[in-house]
């Protein structure tokens, strides 16, 4: 009997795709049945959880209206974090960077694509065709909260700042999700070897 195939990490590729399929599940799980059109109500602010002078920063779309005749992206938010929320404190970010930022390791992200020009992301991000069109911004804002570099503020930079992406389209460019689209995707990540 031969031993499964394995690429030099040691892993056998069997493991190493379940853990993508699985990255992708919860992926899907999340933003899936949250995708809503952006103007059917206001977007909440996000406060953070250090009081109520806390620093609140602008509320992100998931979709944007499928009923409107023309696709108005979401504009870039002018406001600048300052300081860390409460889940990047509770996530212990400055002491796991000091063990690891991720370098060598692509992350495949499905969503609404990633601008790859995007303040941050230090051109670490593949994205070809649709996916690097990203009107609704979600996509954009994810990689960052992954692999962004934190620019002039390195405390408030992503979990794995070091880490590549992949973008891939999941949704239309609206952002309704798309099974068929998610599943290419997935198809995608999995033939270019991404690690997550």
């Amino acid at each position: 009997m031969r031993p499964p195939e394995r690429r030099a990490t040691g892993r056998p590729r069997a493991a190493r795709t379940a853990r993508l399929l699985y990255g992708a599940s919860l992926a899907a799980a999340l933003v899936v049945p949250s995708a809503v059109p952006a103007q059917a109500a206001p977007v909440p602010r996000t406060p953070a959880a250090d009081g109520a002078k806390g620093q609140e920063l602008p509320g992100m779309p998931t979709a944007l209206d499928p009923r409107a005749e023309a696709v108005a992206c979401t504009p870039a938010s002018k406001e600048q974090a300052k300081k860390q929320d409460w889940s990047r404190q509770r996530l212990d970010l400055d002491r796991l960077h000091r063990h690891t930022t991720g370098s060598g390791v692509t992350v495949a992200l499905i969503s609404t694509g990633v601008d790859p020009g995007a303040e941050g992301l230090d051109g670490r991000v593949t994205a070809q065709g649709q996916a690097a069109d990203d009107c609704v911004g979600q996509g954009t804002f994810l990689a960052g909260l992954i692999a962004g570099a934190g620019g002039p503020t390195p405390r408030l930079a992503g979990v794995a700042p070091g880490a590549k992406i992949l973008a891939l389209r999941g949704t239309d460019r609206r952002g309704q999700p798309d099974p068929a689209l998610v599943t290419a995707a997935v198809r995608a990540a999995t033939t270019a070897k991404a690690d997550v």
